[in-house]
């Protein structure tokens, strides 16, 4: 599953135009134009099509952290480089979202799937964590999907 699929299935399941998106990577101070959102928005086919690099959607997923719940006041410290991940995806939506547990759960109910708090929680441990569960394509498209039958409070 490519970045790019990701980024789009998050674009209809939150309802985000290609503007939200431009906002979200400006916010990270990501040089980026209309243009290369609509590259990265083509079919893989496309001439124009261009790729998103994990680094490049990782700084999507920051800066929709900030589009959604505001600048953080935290200093920015030494950033230390963590394999991207789908879990990685799924911990920064839960934060840009502002989800709690329950919402989660609610969310992967709403797509048909039944979730413990426990099992919910082996997701968001680190890589090598005795509980870590490693968040699978299949899992993330169903949160995804699952979040546009959410209603949020």
């Amino acid at each position: 599953m490519t970045n790019n699929y990701i980024l789009t299935s998050i674009m209809q399941s939150l309802k985000l135009s290609k503007v939200d998106v431009l906002k979200s990577y400006k916010l990270v101070d990501k040089k980026i134009v209309q243009e290369d959102v609509d590259d990265i928005l083509r079919e893989a086919s496309d001439e124009k099509f261009i790729l998103l690099s994990d680094e490049g959607f990782e700084l999507f997923l920051n800066g929709f952290i900030a589009y959604k719940r505001g600048p953080s006041d935290k200093k920015a410290g030494k950033k230390q480089k963590i394999y991207f991940s789908n879990n990685i995806i799924l911990k920064k939506l839960k934060i840009a979202l502002d989800l709690k547990d329950e919402d989660l759960i609610q969310i992967f109910a709403n797509d048909g799937l039944e979730i413990t708090k426990s099992q919910l929680s082996a997701y968001f441990r680190r890589d090598g964590h005795v509980n870590y569960r490693k968040c699978s394509d299949t899992l993330l498209k169903r949160f995804i999907k699952g979040c546009e039958k959410y209603k949020a409070k």
